[in-house]
């Protein structure tokens, strides 16, 4: 390329993936996928790559400001021109900049069927001197806890690298989340970039793929914010409630000070240290709707805090369900104006302590939540249900065309958060009902 490529990294670049498309197409994808959902964008071709000619594009790209990239080894990958002439050459210059990581992920085994990868398989699959990859640092990207464990690790890295910048923001770091809008290389301004494969075509709900990808890195979070230095999260963007709240109870209170949520009207949303205690003076209607007293078992509760009534998916599933559950409760506000998110410790702490109430009342720590509310508050309140086992539910609107069914509340996954690991106990999301 005629220039020193080792000057061009970013440490919160993204990551380059180079693979053979004839039989690593599916594992690369889903790697981009694991990554994404680790917080770490992705140059991938297949949605990065711009029209042109494609060795330009590789070589502007490469040269674009990445922060790493994965050398996926599949057996077909003797066989790309593309990658070994134009982009392994510039990879290993890239890496001699000590803030580029260049891993591999490999799909080769040894043939004594232990199970071990070949760690010798790079340098001969693309006609290297030996020992010019086998010295790298190689891991298994077979199934999805391989590449989740790949992209950890690519992750961890990552805020080893950015640690003195958060040191220089006082202890902030910023996560940026979107659950719906397709991802792109050029949006990382974030120290942590969490994106999630976007829902399937004509639903709401989060990608049930894309759920378990995040149920695989979640448990890491807590780890990657001490090794960044961060006592306090700015988090941005958007997502579907049930992911908000499973991002808030990664990060509860009992682990992270200082949680701020920026709306997207830029109003900041914030929950330091324990939810407070709610006052003499409510801010919430709490109606009780069904109680069977002395009876034990889970809870219902509808949190409702939008201004205009939508009550058509939880009183389905209010009718439907009565013999579910041993209490049922609406939550609502009682003013028809938006919330003030410089309420949102107060407004936090009223939700928790009424949502604890109806459980302890009927001797549970099971919880069906229904989220109706900024999504910023989601998030807040998740860090608050640590003990609590919370189903929670995305809200669907009626199948294209459907004249039986309604709006309704499909499960989403379940959390159970402050007992080690991933506070994402299960993936509860049913199949997709329409064709991507």
């Amino acid at each position: 390329m005629g220039q020193n490529l080792a000057a061009d990294v970013d440490p919160l670049g993204p990551v380059f993936i180079s693979y053979r498309q004839s039989d690593g197409l599916e594992i690369a994808t889903d790697l981009a996928w694991a990554l994404r959902a680790a917080g770490i964008p992705v140059w991938h071709d297949l949605t990065d790559l711009p029209p042109g000619d494609t060795k330009r594009r590789l070589q502007e790209a490469l040269a674009s400001g990445l922060s790493g990239a994965v050398l996926l080894i599949t057996p077909e990958i003797e066989h790309s021109e593309v990658i070994r002439d134009i982009e392994l050459p510039c990879l290993l210059d890239l890496e001699g900049n000590p803030a580029f990581t260049l891993a591999i992920g490999s799909v080769v085994e040894k043939q004594d069927g232990s199970g071990e990868l070949d760690y010798s398989a790079p340098d001969q699959l693309l006609e290297l001197e030996s020992g010019t990859l086998e010295g790298l640092n190689q891991q298994k990207a077979v199934g999805p806890e391989d590449r989740a464990t790949l992209a950890i690790s690519l992750s961890r890295r990552r805020m080893m690298q950015i640690r003195s910048s958060v040191k220089d923001a006082g202890g902030m770091l910023v996560l940026d989340i979107q659950t719906r809008v397709p991802p792109s290389a050029s949006q990382f301004d974030g120290d942590l970039v969490l994106r999630l494969r976007p829902p399937v075509a004509g639903e709401r709900r989060p990608h049930a793929s894309g759920l378990e990808d995040l149920s695989l890195f979640f448990g890491q979070l807590p780890e990657l914010l001490t090794i960044a230095g961060a006592d306090a999260i700015r988090i941005r963007g958007g997502a579907h409630l049930s992911v908000a709240c499973a991002l808030g109870a990664a990060i509860p209170t009992t682990l992270v000070g200082k949680v701020e949520v920026v709306d997207t009207q830029g109003h900041i949303w914030s929950l330091t240290g324990q939810a407070p205690t709610p006052g003499p003076s409510n801010l919430f209607d709490f109606d009780v709707l069904t109680t069977r007293e002395q009876q034990r078992g889970p809870v219902l509760v509808y949190v409702d805090l939008l201004p205009q009534p939508s009550d058509a998916a939880f009183e389905d599933m209010n009718e439907s369900s009565t013999a579910t559950y041993a209490g049922i409760a609406h939550l609502r506000s009682q003013s028809a104006d938006l919330l003030a998110s410089d309420r949102a410790s107060a407004i936090v702490g009223e939700i928790t302590d009424r949502i604890r109430s109806l459980a302890n009342s009927h001797r549970t720590t099971e919880v069906h939540l229904l989220l109706r509310c900024p999504y910023p508050i989601a998030v807040l309140l998740g860090r608050t249900l640590n003990t609590l086992t919370v189903h929670l539910y995305e809200w669907e609107d009626s199948p294209t065309g459907s004249s039986t069914t309604g709006p309704r509340y499909v499960p989403s996954m379940v959390l159970r958060s402050g007992s080690g690991g991933s506070p994402i106990h299960a993936i509860t999301a049913p199949p997709p009902e329409r064709s991507p």
